[in-house]
């Protein structure tokens, strides 16, 4: 007797489809609402030039006080 993988039971027909499956293959997908480009322009016009000189001047002293750190763990006797 040839029997398919499908349909081990050739006597048995078919069962129905599940319901939850074909209620949620009438689904269609939400928008993400995800604009990447309008989030970098945003990200880009809300960083004012003030905050970014603000920045570079902790990021400099910080990178004083390692130089500082530095020379003084290497020059210790």
């Amino acid at each position: 007797m040839n029997t398919t993988p499908d349909n081990p039971n050739p006597s048995n027909p078919p069962s129905a489809p599940d319901p939850l499956a074909v209620a949620l293959s009438k689904l269609d997908p939400a928008p993400h609402g995800f604009e990447w480009n309008a989030l970098m322009f945003a990200a880009g016009r809300a960083s004012k030039a003030r905050a970014l000189l603000l920045w570079q001047v902790v990021a400099g002293i910080c990178a004083l006080a390692a130089v500082g750190f530095a020379a003084a763990y290497f020059a210790k006797p």
